[in-house]
Order: C-alpha cells, then sequence, then structure tokens
C-alpha cells in the first residue's frame, strides 16, 4: 500500500467516526464534543500530509518534462513570429534547462553571471517586463517552487484563470453576453433575421508586486549546506501571496488588482443575506449573524445561474470551514463530505471549496462567503518572477540582498458566475 493510500484509509476511519458522533446526537456532550475535535484535528494533519505528498508527486512529474522550443518559421511572411515571440521562446528555451538552473544557484551564492543569464537578460529587455538594472529570470524549476507555495497558501489563485503574458501592455480581454437573445423559426425564402450580442471588455495591467529585500550573510551564502533557493522560494512566496491574494480578494484596482469582494459589491446584487444556522430547526423567521448554516449554502448556489454551478466552489477563510464541519441540515446530515479516494476533494454541500484568508471572518455586516465558478476571474501574470540580488549595498555588514518582483493584475469576466455571503448588522 503506497504511502497516500494509508494516510487516506486512516483518514477515513477517524472522518467515520466523527459522522458517527454528529449523526446520532442531537447536542453533543463535553465529553462528545472534545472527541469530535481530536479527530477533527488528527484528519486535518492527515490532509495536510496527503496534500504535501500529491503536490510533491505532481511537481516532480511537471518537473520531469521537457518543453522543447516550437520550430522557427520561415518563408511565409504571414506566418513569421515576431520578435517579442521569438525572445519568449528563446528565454523559456535557455531558463529550462539544466545547465541555466545550475548557473542561477551559482549566482546566487557569488554573484557572477554567466553568458546564458546575459543573453535572458538581453532577451528580457526587448519587451517592457524586464524591469531594473540586475534583474535576472529565474529559471523553471524555481518558479515551479514559488508558483507552488502561492498555490498553496492563497485562496484566489488556486481557482482562477491565469494568464501569462511576455509583456506588461495593457491587455484587453474581451467578454460578450448573448444570454438575452435566441434563434427564430423562419418560413422558406424569408430574410433571417439579426441579433447581436452585447460585447464588452476587462483591461488588465501590470501592477507591480515586491517581496521586499532579503538579506542574507556572505559566510552564509558560502555554506554549501545551506539551501538558498528553499529559503528565498519560502520568503519570496509566502510575501508575494499575501500581498496578491489580498489584491484579488479586496484590491482597489488602482496600482493593485481589482479584488472579487469589490467587484461583487460594486455590483449590488449578487450579495446573500445570511440568514444563519437558526434556520436549520425550521425557524426560518430568526437570524443569527454570527454563524453560517446549511440555508445559507443552499442560498448562495442558486444565486447563481446553473450554467456557472458546474465548475463551482466556495471559499472563505480557515475559521469559517472549521465551523461548517459540524454543520448539519434540518434532517441531521452533516454537511461537510471527506474526499478519501486519491485526488478527490473535501467538499461542502458536494462542492470543492478553497481557504482564503483574506475572506472576513463571520460577524456582523461581514462578507465571509464566496459561491461560483472562479474561472471566471482572471489572473494575469507578466512573463515570470524576477529577481535581484544587490551585491555591494550591504557589504558594509558583509550581507547580500535579494529581492522578488512579480507584475500582476486581476478582474472579474463575469459578476453573474459569483454569489457572497453578507451578514446582517443585527
Amino acid at each position: 500500500m503506497s504511502k497516500i493510500l494509508e494516510l487516506r484509509s486512516s483518514r477515513a476511519t477517524l472522518v467515520a467516526e466523527m459522522k458517527s458522533i454528529l449523526e446520532k446526537n442531537d447536542k453533543l456532550t463535553p465529553e462528545q464534543d472534545n472527541r469530535w475535535k481530536e479527530l477533527d484535528a488528527k484528519q486535518q494533519e492527515l490532509k495536510t500530509q496527503i496534500d504535501q505528498l500529491e503536490r510533491t508527486d505532481a511537481l516532480d512529474a511537471e518537473l520531469r518534462q521537457v518543453n522543447r522550443p516550437a520550430n522557427s518559421q520561415v518563408g511565409d511572411v504571414d506566418k513569421r513570429i515576431n520578435p517579442y515571440a521569438a525572445a519568449e521562446t528563446r528565454v523559456k528555451q535557455i531558463i529550462g534547462t539544466d545547465e541555466y538552473h545550475n548557473e542561477f544557484r551559482n549566482y546566487l551564492r557569488t554573484g557572477t553571471i554567466s553568458d546564458s543569464m546575459h543573453e535572458v537578460r538581453t532577451y528580457a529587455g526587448l519587451g517592457d517586463a524586464s524591469g531594473a538594472a540586475g534583474v535576472t529570470l529565474v529559471p523553471v524549476g524555481f518558479q515551479k517552487q514559488l508558483e507552488i507555495k502561492l498555490k498553496a497558501i492563497g485562496g484566489i489563485r488556486q481557482a482562477a484563470q491565469i494568464l501569462t503574458t511576455a509583456t506588461g501592455n495593457a491587455l484587453h480581454y474581451p467578454k460578450m453576453d448573448d444570454t438575452a437573445n435566441q434563434g427564430s423559426w423562419i418560413a422558406e425564402a424569408t430574410a433571417v433575421n439579426q441579433t447581436n450580442p452585447s460585447f464588452s471588455e476587462v483591461v488588465l495591467s501590470a501592477n507591480l508586486a515586491s517581496s521586499d529585500q532579503v538579506l542574507a550573510s556572505v559566510q552564509l551564502l558560502q555554506d554549501s549546506a545551506f539551501d538558498v533557493e528553499q529559503f528565498l522560494a519560502d520568503a519570496f512566496g509566502i510575501r508575494l501571496q499575501r500581498l496578491t491574494n489580498l489584491g484579488y480578494t479586496k484590491g482597489s484596482g488602482s496600482g493593485q488588482p481589482t479584488g472579487l469582494v469589490t467587484a461583487l459589491i460594486a455590483d449590488g446584487t449578487r450579495g446573500v443575506t445570511a440568514v444563519g444556522s437558526n434556520s436549520n430547526s425550521g425557524n426560518s423567521n430568526d437570524t443569527d449573524v454570527d454563524s453560517v448554516g446549511s440555508d445559507d449554502l443552499d442560498n448562495l448556489i442558486t444565486k447563481i445561474d446553473p450554467a456557472y454551478r458546474m465548475n463551482g466552489s466556495f471559499q472563505a477563510n480557515q475559521a469559517t470551514f472549521d465551523a461548517l464541519r459540524k454543520v448539519k441540515d434540518k434532517y441531521g446530515r452533516s454537511i461537510w463530505s471527506a474526499g478519501l479516494a486519491e485526488k478527490e476533494p473535501d467538499t461542502i454541500r458536494g462542492y470543492k471549496y478553497y481557504y482564503n484568508q483574506h475572506m472576513d471572518t463571520i460577524a456582523p455586516m461581514a462578507n465571509s462567503m464566496l459561491f461560483g465558478d472562479f474561472t471566471k476571474y482572471i489572473i494575469r501574470d507578466v512573463l515570470g518572477f524576477q529577481l535581484v540580488r544587490f551585491n555591494e549595498l550591504f557589504m558594509s555588514s558583509h550581507q547580500v540582498g535579494f529581492q522578488a518582483y512579480l507584475r500582476t493584475d486581476g478582474n472579474i469576466l463575469q459578476t453573474a458566475a459569483f454569489a457572497m455571503l453578507q451578514h446582517p448588522s443585527s
């Protein structure tokens, strides 16, 4: 039995006991409640281990793949690739090699720039994504470490549509609304009707996100036992995650992404008023602003069109989902289901859910939960993560500085694809 299957089997046993405790008792005694919490803590720990093993396996398989550059196109003028596309192809070819990865490690420790790193800087300079002098594009493996860190923690990025571009020019992303139109029956030899959909667009820019500087002593960099790559991946990944996920969730749209919550508030029609867990008992006139009940989840789901529900999922902070794992519906059934098969996610009301620590905690006037098709929120990244090594600036203290940048933006494509749980004031 593989390690993952063994962990899943252990978690299934714990979850079965948790459900038995909940569904056999209308009200838990202190002993039962303590036992449930003990089992919950153990199953969460097992889930973390399972997720880590599965992410590691997926990352290992991804990094073993070799992406060959596209063949050059010659002859037909209309089919020739432009200089920017050629530069992007060449950059991807270089930074995907083991040689570049080794040279990058040496650069982090010594500041020595190889010929291939010089070439990457030259090609990156063709566009507007190269940034400040001294910027070095990180190799593919390092990018994946950073990307995994962002996805492992960040809520919106886990489920959103992500688009990577070679330059940071304003990107006009078209939208179409044809929901009010339909075809028509026509008689023989009758002219056809013309019914045009409405078109609009979302304009994505390239806001600059900075990790801020991280200092490392020269002695530490010279220590071959110190994994400088992992150190920087951890530091930069966590910092950029916190910054960008806040932007994707609640950003103002001015010098930062337009947050999903911000856009839904501005729309004014996508809110669902929370009725709380009191309604689970059938007392639909009661409200409880400090809880979320099964009716709230059902109301979120039914708020959006069925066309968007097929790819729907929930987002809320961890405290909200911790509370929901103990919630039962009006028939005494748990609304939470643990994913016990390989790569099967845990679900709430049959839908996947993602933690997003920048969502409000449950409280009066809070926006505590989102439900919808998160591919209808788009994140635009420019080229990739970029890194600067400050060789001399901190040498008076015998240290070297590092800083990472990410040019990114985000905006909602369809407000109708989302619903947001809003708690009343009382």
